[in-house]
């Protein structure tokens, strides 16, 4: 049987703030019971994987680029 945590639990669990899973309640997996809203470990599971970064993968054929080849911002601040 799987544990349900409420949304403090919830947010020590993902370590976020508990608002930020009240404004975002719409988009995540939850159970709502009455006005008393819970989540199990599957749905925090599914919420980190949601919320989850991967570095872009760097293309090998593409060669960095060459310092000369940087050039200026066309637009330039004034002084004075």
């Amino acid at each position: 049987m799987s544990q349900n945590y409420d949304l403090a639990e919830a947010a020590e669990y993902l370590r976020c703030k508990p608002y930020f899973l009240e404004e975002h309640l719409k988009e995540l997996p939850h159970q709502r019971m009455g006005r008393s809203i819970s989540f199990d470990e599957s749905e925090l599971e599914e919420i980190k994987e949601m919320f989850r970064v991967r570095p872009a993968q760097q293309a090998t054929t593409s060669a960095p680029l060459a310092l000369a080849s940087i050039q200026p911002s066309k637009r330039r601040r004034k002084t004075g």
